[in-house]
C-alpha cells in the first residue's frame, strides 16, 4: 500500500513538472491602457456623473406633481347629520416652453457630461503612456547605471595590471575603488526612486505594476508629423459648448417664469346643503407680486450664459495652444534624437575608446577616463531621456487630436 502511494505521488510530482508554466503577462502599455480603463475610480465617477445626468433628463419636462387637499368638519362626527366632507384637486399649468427649455437644458447636462467623460478618457490614456515612459526610464536608468559600472570596472582592471607592471600606482586603484562605492550609492537612490514611482502608479491602474521587461515602442516620426492638425472636434471643447447651450435653455426657462402662474383644480364639498354646489372647479393665478424674484433669476441666468461662453472661448484657445506646445515638443525631440543618434553618441564612444586606449599605454590620465566613461553613459542616459520625453509629448498631442487614442 505504502509502494503505491508513494509510485502514486511520483506520478503526480512528474506530470505537474510536465505541465506548461504559466508566466506572468508583460508589463506592457496596452495591458496598462485596459486595466486603467477599468480600475480607475476617477473614470467610473465620470460615468456615474453620465448617469445621475440621464436621470435628470428623464424627469426634465414632467408637470409638477398634483395637490390633494381633503378636510373634515369635526363636529359632524357625532350626531345625526351626515359626516362632512371637502376634497379638492388641483394641478398647476406649466408654459409649453418652459417643459420644452427645462428639456433642452437636461438634454445638453447629458451631452456635456458624455464629452466630459470622452475627454477624461482620453487624458487617461495619455497619462497612462506617460507614466508607462516614466517608469521605462527609470529602468534604463538603472541599466545604464550598470553599464557605467562595468565601464569603470574595465578601469579597475587596467589599473591592476599596470600596477603588477610596476606602471601604476596604489592610489589610483583606490580612487578607481571609491567611484565605484559612489555608483553602488548612487544606485541605491535610483532603486528607491523606482520604488516610489511604481507606488505612485496605484492610483492610475490600480495596482502596483513591476517595472522589469518594460519595451517602450519608439514613435514613428512619419505618422506623427502627417498628424500634427488642430481638432476641430474636440471633447473638451464640445462640453463648453454643451454648458453654454445648458444655460441658454436655463436663460429661457427663467425668462419663461416671469409670467404668471396657473393652476386647475376640482372639488367637492358635501357641506353645501344643495347637492349643486357641492361639485367644483376652478382655476387660480399667481401673479408675481414685485417681479424682482423673477428679475433675479433672469439676471443670473443671463450671466450664466455669459461666464460658459467666456469658458467655450477659453476652451478653444487651451487646445490650440495645447496642439502647438505637443507640436513643437515632437519636433523638437525628433530634432534632438537625430543629433544624438548621428553625432554625439558616436563621437562619445570614440572619446572613450580612446581615452580607455590611452590610459592602457600609460599616456592617458585616470581622471579624464572615469570622465569620459560618466560621459558615455551620460549621452545614453539623455538619449533615453529624450526618447521618453517625445513619447509623452505624442501621448499628449493623440489626446489633443485623437490619435492613438483607444475606444
Amino acid at each position: 500500500m505504502n509502494r503505491y502511494v508513494h509510485i502514486q505521488a511520483a506520478l503526480t510530482v512528474l506530470m505537474t513538472l510536465s505541465l506548461p508554466s504559466v508566466a506572468a503577462p508583460h508589463e506592457t502599455v496596452d495591458r496598462w491602457i485596459d486595466e486603467a480603463l477599468t480600475n480607475n475610480a476617477s473614470l467610473s465617477a465620470q460615468y456615474a456623473a453620465i448617469e445621475a445626468a440621464q436621470a435628470e433628463e428623464e424627469a426634465s419636462d414632467a408637470w409638477a406633481d398634483p395637490v390633494v387637499k381633503y378636510g373634515i368638519a369635526p363636529e359632524t362626527l357625532e350626531g345625526s347629520n351626515p359626516v362632512g366632507h371637502r376634497f379638492e384637486v388641483s394641478q398647476a399649468l406649466p408654459w409649453p416652453d418652459q417643459l420644452s427649455a427645462s428639456r433642452e437644458a437636461s438634454q445638453a447636462g447629458v451631452l456635456a457630461a458624455r464629452q466630459d467623460t470622452q475627454w477624461q478618457t482620453r487624458k487617461l490614456i495619455a497619462s497612462v503612456r506617460e507614466a508607462y515612459a516614466r517608469l521605462w526610464y527609470s529602468n534604463r536608468a538603472i541599466a545604464l547605471h550598470h553599464e557605467t559600472r562595468a565601464l569603470v570596472e574595465q578601469l579597475a582592471d587596467i589599473t591592476r595590471q599596470r600596477l603588477e607592471y610596476g606602471e601604476g600606482t596604489q592610489s589610483e586603484l583606490l580612487r578607481i575603488e571609491t567611484e565605484l562605492d559612489t555608483l553602488d550609492a548612487k544606485l541605491v537612490e535610483l532603486q528607491a526612486d523606482q520604488d516610489r514611482l511604481s507606488a505612485s502608479l496605484i492610483p492610475l491602474l490600480g495596482r502596483r505594476p513591476e517595472p522589469d521587461d518594460l519595451v517602450l515602442p519608439m514613435p514613428d516620426q512619419t505618422t506623427a508629423v502627417s498628424d500634427l492638425s488642430a481638432a476641430t472636434d474636440h471633447p473638451m471643447v464640445q462640453a463648453a459648448e454643451a454648458r453654454t447651450a445648458e444655460a441658454r435653455a436655463r436663460l429661457d426657462a427663467a425668462e419663461a417664469g416671469r409670467r404668471p402662474v396657473f393652476t386647475a383644480s376640482a372639488g367637492y364639498n358635501s357641506l353645501w346643503a344643495d347637492e349643486r354646489k357641492r361639485w367644483m372647479v376652478g382655476v387660480g393665478i399667481q401673479i408675481p407680486l414685485s417681479g424682482q424674484r423673477q428679475n433675479s433669476a433672469v439676471r443670473k441666468a443671463a450671466a450664466e450664459v455669459s461666464r460658459r461662453q467666456w469658458q467655450t472661448t477659453q476652451a478653444h484657445r487651451d487646445l490650440l495652444a495645447s496642439i502647438g506646445d505637443a507640436k513643437a515638443a515632437i519636433q523638437a525631440g525628433y530634432g534632438r534624437l537625430e543629433i544624438l543618434d548621428e553625432r554625439h553618441l558616436p563621437n562619445q564612444r570614440a572619446h572613450w575608446e580612446a581615452s580607455l586606449n590611452d590610459l592602457a599605454s600609460g599616456t592617458g590620465r585616470l581622471e579624464d577616463a572615469i570622465k569620459s566613461a560618466r560621459q558615455l553613459t551620460g549621452v545614453k542616459l539623455n538619449r533615453e531621456a529624450v526618447v521618453r520625453d517625445l513619447v509623452s509629448a505624442e501621448a499628449r498631442f493623440g489626446a489633443l487630436v485623437a490619435t492613438q487614442v483607444r475606444k
